[in-house]
């Protein structure tokens, strides 16, 4: 449980990694222009990839050097940026020539009339961004389970004072005597500038 980040850090690169490759390409077929060949990458595909992998990398960061409260706090940032890393890698796996046709309408020169994709190929790199995802969310789970784990402060000072409870009696007469100053000396009726 304590080699969350590991896991999380993985997987929040292989998203950075995979967001400037190629994940779709298809034939966007134009009245006027004609067939054109286009390739999709993961950040056009959808910007919640990068989003997503900035979110896991900064609560990464935030889970290593905060307190008990911060870790929680990234645990559920890590499950959100997994969320949000991995919608754009789905919709590019189920539906491919959606995401050639949402770049073809967009590209200069279209005529706005139904953008037609066909003949889609799939590279490995949707799969690599899932897993990606699925990685961050491993480490968002073993955090929170590393947060659940972590004793609270207060909790093993608490057993330790119902311990000296219990051995008060030993302990008070084992203890030395409390060295007496000059107001001591004083109210018993001696002078301490006197040495004995």
């Amino acid at each position: 449980m304590k080699r969350w980040w590991l896991w999380a850090a993985l997987g929040t690169a292989l998203l950075l990694i995979s967001s400037g490759q190629a994940w779709v390409s298809g034939t966007w077929n134009d009245p006027v222009i004609g067939a054109t060949r286009i390739t999709v990458t993961g950040t056009q595909a959808g910007a919640t990839l990068t989003a997503g992998a900035l979110l896991a990398g900064a609560a990464v960061l935030a889970g290593l050097v905060g307190s008990r409260p911060v870790r929680l706090a990234a645990a559920w940032c890590l499950a959100g940026g997994s969320g949000l890393a991995a919608l754009p890698a789905l919709r590019s796996l189920l539906r491919p020539q959606g995401a050639v046709e949402a770049v073809a309408a967009d590209r200069p020169g279209a005529t706005g009339l139904t953008v037609q994709a066909t003949d889609t190929t799939i590279t490995a790199w949707p799969w690599v961004a899932l897993l990606g995802a699925l990685l961050v969310l491993l480490g968002a789970l073993l955090c929170g389970l590393h947060w659940w784990h972590t004793p609270r402060r207060g909790a093993t000072g608490a057993r330790g004072g119902e311990r000296d409870g219990q051995d008060g009696a030993q302990s008070s007469s084992t203890r030395e005597p409390r060295p007496t100053d000059a107001w001591d000396d004083l109210s018993h009726g001696r002078d301490p500038t006197v040495d004995d």
